[in-house]
């Protein structure tokens, strides 16, 4: 029984010893003098390692750099229209002014109009779908949008509607990261 009981012992040792040489060969870090010496003399003989290739998350990616107020702009195509638009986060729906809703050919007469609360104040719009909505490859269907009353003025906003969509919309060192 207790040459059984050394028997374990003996191979839980040699094992311990096996297992962090194998390890020692495969962290990172400093390594004793003569693994170091060792790799010195292989990576003389081997060629220089190609830089890393930037690999693909899978996933559609556009980046928008802040304007000097820190506003986000992009050109974005609705309907395959180029439209100006400034990503909102703050605002709930996508909004087109009447004007270029009246160039996307979409019109609000005869739509029921609702009340709604904006920057500028109290204004009505009337709501629609965009068949099409498309950012530097991140496209949509049938995005929830508003026509915007003439006096609510001519800026178009990217809002919620778009955004909530996509997989991430990140904010770092003055740049928008919006992922699909």
């Amino acid at each position: 029984m207790f040459g059984r009981a050394i028997f374990f012992a003996t191979v839980g040792v040699a094992l311990a010893l096996l297992g962090s040489s194998f390890l020692l060969d495969r962290l990172p870090g400093p390594q004793p003098a003569s693994a170091a010496r060792a790799t010195e003399s292989v990576a003389a003989e081997a060629p220089a390692p190609e830089p890393p290739q930037r690999q693909s998350s899978g996933y559609r990616e556009a980046s928008l750099e802040a304007d000097p107020r820190g506003q986000y702009a992009a050109e974005v195509l609705i309907d395959g229209v180029p439209v100006r638009m400034l990503v909102d986060t703050g605002a709930t729906i996508v909004s087109l002014s009447a004007s270029t809703a009246r160039r996307l050919g979409l019109s609000p007469s005869g739509q029921r109009k609702i009340l709604i609360q904006t920057a500028n104040g109290q204004s009505t719009a009337s709501p629609t779908t965009l068949r099409s909505v498309s950012l530097d490859g991140l496209y949509m269907n049938d995005v929830e949008a508003l026509i915007l009353a003439p006096e609510a003025g001519e800026v178009n906003l990217l809002g919620e509607s778009f955004l909530k969509r996509l997989i991430s919309v990140e904010q770092r060192d003055g740049m928008l990261v919006l992922r699909q």
